[in-house]
């Protein structure tokens, strides 16, 4: 169980400082490889296409003004990169080797080059701060949803993950793929817990039986779960809440378990999850 390929998402923001330190981290753990997926718009190619349409061009300063600011956001991308390297004794740049961490050139669409990138990928690394900037926002749908990867949302300090985590379990195959994309972060954890909001359990859709997640989990050798009960209008915050009062670093749950509309319109376990801006890291799957 190991975590060899991640993908972390930067915008060129602070907040992907988060997301670099938690992604070479696990490197650092797990002897992996990190590749820095760039995530800021092609705001050139965006101009020139608006131009087109338009009937217009663009001036030749204003493209390479854009450029400059491309080549900057990338630049910032680099050298955050380097510093979180640095800082888990990771290798940064290209080559042979791990745990290593690099950066990826900025050319495809980032909703293209994540597709790509994502299918022989272990993990997904994204910083709770950069859910604040569109790219990163808009792009974990998608990771999650589209092509099915498994996401990390990085809070606080990354040595957290070496504490208590909780999983969130309601037998459904959304939780059951988080189980098993967490499988790396669970042996690492001093301690499990599991949580069940009992007033929200669907025992017709699926099978919650704690006593099969923590036969699955021995099988693994990760070691079984303590099951830990609650109640709660809202499921997402009575999770939440258990999670943090067990401590936990990371919070394993299935994302969107419901059908996205249903969950638009009602809110939901993970809506609720995502607004958070603290508390335990979120490992989702869905």
């Amino acid at each position: 169980m190991s975590l060899k390929r991640i993908l972390a998402l930067a915008s060129g923001a602070a907040g992907d400082a988060s997301a670099l330190a938690f992604a070479a981290h696990l490197a650092g753990q797990h002897d992996g490889v990190v590749e820095v997926v760039p995530v800021y718009p092609d705001s050139a190619a965006d101009m020139i296409a608006l131009g087109l349409t338009l009937g217009a061009s663009l001036s030749k300063e204003a493209v390479e003004e854009l450029a400059a600011a491309e080549t900057e956001l990338q630049g910032r991308i680099e050298v955050a990169a380097r510093r979180a390297a640095n800082e888990a004794d990771v290798v940064f740049g290209a080559g042979e080797g791990a745990p290593r961490m690099s950066v990826l050139t900025r050319g495809l669409r980032p909703a293209l080059a994540l597709s790509r990138h994502a299918a022989l990928a272990d993990l997904v690394v994204v910083a709770q701060e950069g859910l604040q900037d569109g790219p990163v926002r808009d792009l974990l749908g998608q990771a999650l949803v589209g092509d099915r990867a498994p996401v990390l949302i990085a809070r606080g300090d990354p040595d957290r993950l070496s504490g208590p985590a909780a999983i969130a379990w309601d037998g459904s195959p959304q939780a059951g793929r988080a189980v098993r994309a967490a499988l790396p972060l669970l042996a690492m954890a001093s301690a499990i817990h599991v949580l069940q909001c009992v007033t929200s359990l669907d025992q017709q859709a699926a099978d919650p039986d704690i006593d099969l997640l923590n036969a699955y989990l021995k099988l693994h050798g990760v070691g079984a779960g303590v099951a830990t009960m609650v109640e709660g209008a809202d499921e997402g915050a009575a999770l939440i809440a258990a999670a943090e009062g067990k401590q936990a670093g990371v919070l394993v749950a299935g994302a969107w378990g419901h059908s996205r509309l249903r969950e638009t319109v009602f809110g939901g376990a993970t809506r609720t999850f995502l607004r958070r801006k603290d508390g335990p890291s979120l490992m989702l799957a869905h």
